[in-house]
This record gives structure tokens, sequence and C-alpha cells, in this order.
């Protein structure tokens, strides 16, 4: 995902905003528009955070070892790593979704440790052409929805309670006691405007939702087309990590033998 100026700029609709399209608006293209915006605008904002902290992380490293190093340089190394970090998530992603054969694992097998980096980076390289995982910001969705069910459920009950002590003065109430009903009325109509924008935003939490669900069927499509490159990526991290653990178990015997014949 690339970011955009248009979409970091991009105001949220909900709690307490303006409400980003009409709930009467025919034209359905809008509404998906505009919860896409925001979904990609915190998916942006959750990039630029975990930049930001690789960028403090290797700032407070140099800082610590007393290395001197230029802001460019250090914008060029936090950009890196988070790319990596960025590449080895989705990759890991990718291998919930393809499973290398064994005949593919038996030929990673053969490769050295170098030319299974390629592999891997080269996989984790198209992290920014396969559509945005938005799929872990579906339960914050999900929450919201059912505080703004809650919410608009309290405001229908106090809208129908208020519409009745209105009614219940009548003609000759509402005359005899004006500041009661001027009162009843004022309420009822700010009850009214909350349960409307209440609505609408119960509409485009219903969007978001449904834009969550056809990226990820897009991402799924895109990651099948992909097979061929994503696999060997997966592959390779999966030996990798064997390797790995294969130096990590052969360490405490090599000590272990190195002390007895010493």
């Amino acid at each position: 995902m690339r970011e955009d100026p248009a979409l970091a700029d991009h105001h949220r609709s909900y709690p307490d905003g303006p409400p980003a399209v009409r709930v009467d608006d025919p034209d359905s293209s809008q509404l998906q528009a505009a919860a896409a915006r925001e979904l990609e605008g915190l998916a942006l904002h959750e990039q630029a955070r975990h930049l930001a902290e690789v960028w403090a992380t290797l700032a407070e490293l140099y800082r610590r070892d007393s290395v001197q190093i230029t802001d460019a340089e250090l914008e060029a190394q936090a950009d890196h790593l988070a790319l990596l970090e960025r590449g080895d998530r989705f990759l890991e992603d990718v291998a919930t979704r393809l499973q290398p054969d064994g005949e593919l694992l038996a030929l990673a097998r053969q490769v050295d440790d170098h030319g299974l980096g390629v592999w891997r980076e080269a996989a984790g390289s198209l992290v920014d052409d396969c559509p945005p995982s938005l799929v872990h910001l579906r339960w914050q969705m999900e929450e919201e929805q059912r505080a703004e069910l809650r919410s608009h459920a309290h405001l229908v009950r106090r809208e129908a309670e208020l519409g009745t002590r209105l009614r219940r003065l009548g003609l000759v109430g509402r005359w005899w006691r004006r500041r009661r009903a001027a009162e009843l009325a004022s309420q009822l109509a700010d009850c009214r405007v909350r349960r409307e924008r209440s609505a609408r935003r119960l509409v485009l939490l219903d969007a978001k939702v449904q834009v969550i669900d056809n990226t990820e069927h897009a991402r799924a499509a895109w990651i099948r087309q992909a097979r061929e490159v994503l696999i060997r990526g997966v592959a390779a991290a999966q030996v990798l990590v064997e390797r790995e653990q294969h130096h990590h178990l052969q360490e405490p015997d090599d000590g272990h033998w190195a002390g007895a014949g010493s």
C-alpha cells in the first residue's frame, strides 16, 4: 500500500464528525469509496507508526554505541528494515494460504542460505503489490458496530418516549405549558438528529466490513496468481528456520564435547 496524502488527511466520520455520505445516497459506490478511504487511512497510520518505531530503535542503538550517522542514512536504513519486516509478515500470512509440497521443500534444502535469502526477499518484495490486508481491522469495526447498535437502540427508545410525552400534552397542554412543551420539542428534535447520525454511522460501518471482506477476497486471488514466486519464498523461510533450529541444537553438544576433550 503506497502512501496517499489524501488518505492521511481524510477526516474520520465517526464518532462525532459529519457523515461521509448520505444514507439515502443512491450511489453505493460512493459509500464504499468513503469506507475504503478511512480503512486505508488507518492502515497507513499503522504503517507510519511502525516505521517511526523502527527509526527510534535504530537511533537509540547508534546513540548507545556512540556511532555518528546522518538523518538521511538513518531514514534509509529504517525504511529498508521496515520493508523487510513487512515482507516477513506478508510471508507469514501467505504461509497460511500456500503450503509448499515435499518436492519443493527438498529442492529448497539443496539451496544454500544466500540462495534461499534471494527466494525469500523476492517473495517479500511483493508486499506493496498485493492488495493490503485489512482483516485485522475487522474486530475493531465489529466492536464499533456493537457499541453503535446499543447507542442507536437507546436513542430510538428515547425518541419514542419523548414523542409520547409531547403528544400527551395535547393542544391545550402545549398552549398552557408552553415552556415544558418547548423543552420536550427541543429534546425530541435533538434526539432525532442524534438517532439519524447514529444510523448513518451504522451504514458506514456496514460498508467498512464489506470493504474488508472484498479486500480479503482480492488479496486471496492475487496471492493465487503470484503463487510461483510466493510459495518459493515460503519454502525458503521454512528451510532457513529449520537450519537455524538445527544450528542452535548443535551448539550445546559442540560445547559439551569440547569441554570433555579439554
